[in-house]
């Protein structure tokens, strides 16, 4: 038995070999939005209890949290804690080349008035870099909102 093609199967009208895979796609979506939902409701809702262990520890001296911080005001007056240093970079790179604290550590903090002018900056970081000073971080208040 051999099979013909007929006009009847070539217009549409004969038997349909073809599987329908709407309601497979269909069901499967709806199993992924089920299992997309259900999975963070099964995770546990408490973290684990831990048992820390206790020990007995030496205060750390205060001298160690100290920053060596670097200010500058609404004036453009740069401040070492509460020495003033000089508005002449070179002069300003000497004193801050004699502080302990920028030698030992390398580092260095700047806080600045959110109203000096960026030049004021780039020279105090001239400055510092003269100095020795390797890391320069900006200290910045976190609970004032960014201007627009």
């Amino acid at each position: 038995m051999s099979s013909k093609v007929t006009a009847d199967a070539i217009q549409g009208e004969g038997p349909v070999s073809a599987i329908n895979v709407t309601p497979l796609v269909d069901v499967m979506l709806c199993l992924l939005i089920i299992f997309m939902v259900s999975t963070p409701m099964m995770a546990p809702k408490q973290p684990q209890k831990i048992a820390v262990p206790k020990a007995k520890a030496q205060a750390i001296a205060q001298e160690q949290f100290l920053l060596a911080t670097v200010s500058v005001d609404a004036k453009g007056d740069v401040f070492m804690g509460t020495v003033a240093l000089s508005r002449d970079p070179a002069t300003m790179a000497n004193e801050l080349s004699s502080n302990a604290r920028l030698k030992q550590d390398g580092v260095a903090f700047i806080q600045g008035d959110s109203n000096i002018e960026f030049s004021r900056i780039v020279e105090l970081l001239v400055a510092l870099r003269t100095a020795g000073v390797s890391k320069v971080g900006f200290l910045t208040d976190p609970k004032v909102p960014p201007r627009t």
